[in-house]
């Protein structure tokens, strides 16, 4: 628009010379930009000095930036939480520890999962690890035993000790609870299969030394002979065959019991050995523990009532730390190296 500022008046653009005063007409633009370079147009706009009021999304050449969203300027400062840059530095904290916590989470796998070693001597354990849970699991046991002339709570009795077992070669803590009814009588019926096929294989072994005894001849030479090595080969299948119930312990199995001669290897280590000799150790206590107790009881009126009860309590306890204490062995052998140890997660019966 051309303006004149004698008659301050506007004219068509393009007009040269005031109409009214033929003064020279100036062209006014209504976008002009003050010398300074200050604006008050509030689109985006870019300016030499790089100050600007624009809000919206923009790139000056200072690098300084009120912009609340992803922004890239030359100087790498930015107010943005959202997005992080190059420096690895960002204000999330959820994304600088996922992998720590992912990292942790494996690890506490990881420990879950690994085998667990007793660290109680194995006569502190053997004698106090049947009373775990209050005694009152061996409570139970007493009364099964109690009732074993029905046949069928032996069976549960076996069961139980042999889980009492697979819980210390599994390193467990304390004695398991009877709440699987179903295994601990299947349990049960293949340990007395076990033990029924040992005593016919033993007898069947004796019986052919006596008769080969018979038909040699009592007057011959060979029956010394004979003699000698029929006691030695049955005093050998005895020995062996005790090592059937620590490597079932350990390898909770009947296939794997008698399978890559893992029974015999564990016959002949030093572990089996001990578990025997503590066998007669632990015999030898706990019978001369019982005839004391049974002489103080008997000597009183009341004590005389407690007998019976107390002997099937005693029963009960003597088997389970039998089994507790194989079941120690095996633990210690797996921590030696010598068997493989027994997953803390496994079954706990036989399979």
């Amino acid at each position: 628009m051309s303006y004149c500022h004698n008659c301050d008046e506007d004219f068509e653009p393009g007009t040269i010379l005031c109409p009214e005063c033929g003064g020279k007409l100036t062209e006014e633009n209504n976008d002009t930009e003050t010398a300074s370079g200050w604006s008050t147009d509030d689109p985006g706009h870019d300016d030499t000095f790089g100050w600007s009021s624009d809000d919206s999304a923009s790139t000056d050449t200072s690098g300084w930036s009120t912009d609340d969203s992803a922004s890239d300027d030359t100087s790498g400062w930015s107010t943005d939480t959202s997005a992080s840059d190059d420096s690895g530095w960002g204000s999330d904290d959820a994304a600088g520890t996922s992998g720590a916590a992912t990292a942790q989470r494996e690890s506490g796998l990881t420990a879950a999962s690994e085998p667990r070693y007793h660290d109680r001597d194995i006569f502190d354990f053997s004698f106090a690890f049947p009373l775990g849970k209050g005694g009152k699991p061996l409570l139970i046991d007493s009364v099964l035993i109690l009732l074993s002339f029905l046949l069928v709570p032996l069976l549960f009795s076996y069961g139980y000790s042999y889980r009492v077992g697979r819980a210390a070669a599994r390193g467990d803590g304390d004695v398991p609870s009877f709440d699987d009814w179903g295994g601990l009588g299947t349990d049960g019926l293949i340990l007395v299969g076990i033990y029924l096929g040992v005593v016919i294989a033993l007898s069947v072994l004796v019986a052919a030394f006596i008769g080969a005894i018979a038909v040699v001849g009592e007057s011959s030479e060979l029956v010394l002979v004979l003699l000698a090595i029929g006691t030695l080969l049955v005093f050998a299948c005895v020995y062996v065959a005790g090592a059937i119930v620590p490597v079932l312990i350990g390898t909770g199995s009947l296939t794997e019991t008698f399978s890559n001669g893992r029974l015999l290897e564990f016959a002949l280590s030093r572990h089996y050995l001990k578990g025997v000799v503590l066998m007669f150790v632990f015999w030898f206590i706990l019978s001369t523990a019982a005839s004391i107790v049974a002489v103080v009881l008997a000597i009183t009126v009341l004590g005389i009532a407690l007998l019976i009860p107390l002997y099937f309590v005693f029963t009960a306890y003597s088997a389970n730390l039998a089994f507790a204490m194989w079941g120690y062995i095996y633990n210690e052998a797996a921590a030696a190296g010598d068997v493989d140890p027994v997953d803390p997660d496994a079954s706990l019966g036989l399979r």
